[in-house]
C-alpha cells in the first residue's frame, strides 16, 4: 500500500473533500423515511413506543397529591450493526486514459473544449468517491424497502453475493394478523381495493390506532388507479351519473381518500443495481411486489449508524474523506499500478413501532 499521491501527484485530500461535498447525489427516499440516528456502539434497536389515545387525568380534591400513572416499558428488537462496504479500482489502462487527457489539456487552445478536458481530468481523480458513496446508499435503500414492504429482510448468496457467505435474517416482528392478503389480486378487474383499504382501517381502529398513510410502488398504484371501483370512487357525481370515469392521478386519488377518512397513498420508487462476482448486473427495486404498507406517521423509523473503526485510526497512508455517515478511503498499490477507492458505513435502517404497521398483499398467487 502506498500513498495515492505517489501515483497521482495532483491528488489532494482537500480537493477530494470539496469534490464529494459538491457532488450531485440523488436524494433517495430512505433518507427521509428513515432519518439518521447516531448510536454510540455496534448495536441497533427498534423501539415500540406507546402513543395514540391519551391517558386521562383524574379529577381530584384541592390540596391533594396528583395521581401517578404508569409508564409502559417499550419492547425492543435489536441486533448487531452491519458493515456496508464497496470499492472500485483504477488500473493501468485507466492511467493510460489519464495521460491522454492530461496531454490534451496541454495541447488544446483556451476555450470550452480545453475546459471540458480539464474537467475530465478532475473527474478521473475523484469520481470513484461518488460511485462508492452511491453504492452504500443504494444498499441502505434496498434494506429500507425490504423492511417497509415485508417487515423483514434476508441477506443471501443471491442478493448479497459478494458479502457475507451465510444467510442472515432480520425480522422486525409485525404481528402476523397485520400481514394479510387482499380479497382478490388488485390486477383482477372484479377486485375491490377500496374495501381492502377500509378493512385495514377498521382493523387498526379496533386496536385504537389510526392509519394515515399507505406506501406502494408506482406500478402497483397504476394497477390500483385502473380498477373500475377506484375510478368510480374518485369520479365526481356528474361523471358517475354519465358513466365517464377515467384513470385518476395521485392527487385526485388522495383527495378522494381524504374525504372518506382513509389513509393517503405515498409512492416509493427507486431502482438499484445488483452486481454479481462475474460482473453481471441486474436491476432490483427492493420492494416486495404488490405489497402495500399502512402506517401512522410519514417516518417509519431511523437509519441507525455508528462511526467505523477507520474513523479512529490515524496511522496508514490512505487519504480519507467523509460524505455524511460514509467514510471514503483512497490509496495506491504498485504492482500492478492501481488506485483503490473504498466507502464504508456501519449503518442500517430500523423499523420502529412495527406492531402498528399493516401490510396488504395485493398480488396473490
Amino acid at each position: 500500500m502506498v500513498n495515492v499521491q505517489e501515483l497521482l501527484p495532483a491528488f489532494r485530500q482537500a480537493d477530494a473533500q470539496a469534490f464529494i461535498e459538491t457532488y450531485p447525489f440523488d436524494v433517495l427516499p430512505y433518507q427521509t423515511v428513515y432519518p439518521l440516528m447516531y448510536q454510540p456502539d455496534l448495536k441497533w434497536s427498534g423501539i415500540e413506543a406507546e402513543f395514540g389515545a391519551k391517558v386521562m387525568a383524574d379529577v381530584v380534591a384541592f390540596n391533594s397529591r396528583a395521581p401517578r400513572k404508569g409508564r409502559s416499558l417499550p419492547t425492543k428488537i435489536s441486533g448487531d450493526m452491519p458493515k456496508i462496504e464497496i470499492a472500485r479500482d483504477k488500473v493501468e489502462t485507466d492511467f493510460n486514459t489519464l495521460r491522454a487527457l492530461e496531454n490534451a489539456v496541454r495541447l488544446l487552445p483556451e476555450g470550452p473544449t480545453r475546459k471540458q478536458a480539464m474537467r475530465r481530468v478532475l473527474d478521473w481523480h475523484y469520481e470513484d468517491q461518488g460511485f462508492t458513496v452511491d453504492g452504500v446508499n443504494a444498499r441502505l435503500e434496498w434494506i429500507a424497502k425490504q423492511i417497509t414492504s415485508k417487515g423483514k429482510y434476508s441477506l443471501t448468496l443471491v442478493n448479497n453475493e459478494a458479502g457475507v457467505q451465510t444467510k442472515i435474517d432480520v425480522d422486525f416482528g409485525i404481528p402476523t394478523g397485520q400481514i394479510v392478503n387482499a380479497t382478490k389480486s388488485w390486477s383482477d378487474p372484479t377486485s375491490d381495493p377500496i374495501t381492502d383499504i377500509r378493512n385495514r382501517k377498521a382493523a387498526a381502529k379496533a386496536k385504537n390506532r389510526k392509519l394515515n398513510y399507505m406506501t406502494m410502488e408506482e406500478d402497483n398504484f397504476d394497477i390500483f388507479a385502473s380498477n373500475p371501483i377506484v375510478q368510480k370512487f374518485c369520479a365526481t357525481y356528474f361523471a358517475n351519473a354519465l358513466s365517464v370515469q377515467q384513470i385518476p392521478d395521485l392527487p385526485t386519488v388522495n383527495a378522494s381518500l381524504t374525504r372518506q377518512g382513509l389513509p393517503i397513498i405515498k409512492i416509493w420508487e427507486s431502482t438499484m443495481i445488483a452486481e454479481g462476482k462475474d460482473g453481471s448486473q441486474n436491476g432490483t427495486t427492493g420492494w416486495e411486489e404488490g405489497n402495500v404498507t399502512f402506517h401512522e406517521t410519514s417516518e417509519l423509523g431511523n437509519t441507525q449508524y455508528t462511526l467505523s473503526a477507520d474513523e479512529y485510526v490515524q496511522a496508514g497512508v490512505a487519504q480519507k474523506t467523509k460524505s455524511g455517515i460514509i467514510l471514503i478511503k483512497t490509496w495506491g498499490e504498485e504492482d500492478p499500478i492501481t488506485v483503490i477507492t473504498k466507502a464504508v458505513a456501519y449503518a442500517t435502517p430500523v423499523l420502529n413501532n412495527s406492531k402498528f404497521v399493516h401490510i396488504l398483499k395485493t398480488k396473490l398467487a
